[in-house]
C-alpha cells in the first residue's frame, strides 16, 4: 500500500503535465487537483482519528468507570483505580499528571453523589464541573451509548440537589 504523502507527491507530478495518465485513463487538471484534495482531506480525517482526546484524569476515569458501571446499584469491591487507570490510558491523554488526589473510584465518581457529597459543597461543586464537560461533549469521549445518557441522568440529578 502507498503512503498518502508518496500518493500526493505523484498527483501533484502529474498535474504538472498536460495530459495525465493513469491506468490508461485520461483526466483534466481539475480532477487531478480535486484527487489531491480527498487524499490531504483523509490524511487529515485519519491524523485527527488517531489521537485521542484530551481529558483530566477525573473526567477519563469518570467516562471508563460510567461506560463499565452504568448499569449496576455499586462498584465491585475489587476494583481498584490502578484497573481504571490502565482502561483510560489507552483512550486518553491526561491534562493533568495527579494520581495521588483519589484512592477509590467512588472518591473519583460516587454511584450517589447526592448523599456522598452532603456535606462536601465543595467537591459536589468541582464533580459537577467535570460531569458539565462530559455531558457536553459526551459524543467525543463515550463509546457506550447507555452510559453517555446515565450521566446526562446522573448530571441533572446533581444540579437539583
Amino acid at each position: 500500500m502507498i503512503d498518502s504523502d508518496a500518493l500526493l507527491r505523484h498527483l501533484q507530478k502529474l498535474g504538472m503535465e498536460e495530459e495525465p495518465l493513469i491506468g490508461g485513463n485520461q483526466y483534466t487538471l481539475s480532477q487531478i487537483r480535486m484527487a489531491e484534495r480527498i487524499v490531504q482531506d483523509i490524511q487529515y480525517d485519519l491524523e485527527k482519528a488517531s489521537r485521542k482526546p484530551k481529558l483530566s484524569r477525573r473526567r477519563a476515569f469518570i467516562v471508563i468507570l460510567e461506560e463499565l458501571y452504568f448499569d449496576v446499584s455499586e462498584y465491585p469491591n475489587e476494583l481498584t483505580l490502578e484497573n481504571i487507570h490502565r482502561r483510560a490510558s489507552l483512550r486518553f491523554e491526561y491534562m493533568n499528571r495527579n494520581i495521588k488526589v483519589f484512592t477509590t473510584p467512588t472518591e473519583v465518581h460516587p454511584k450517589d453523589p447526592c448523599t456522598y457529597y452532603e456535606d462536601n459543597t465543595h467537591g459536589k461543586a468541582r464533580y459537577r464541573v467535570a460531569l458539565e464537560h462530559l455531558v457536553n461533549g459526551s459524543s467525543r469521549y463515550f463509546q457506550v451509548t447507555g452510559a453517555e445518557a446515565s450521566l446526562g441522568i446522573l448530571f441533572e440529578e446533581i444540579k437539583l440537589c
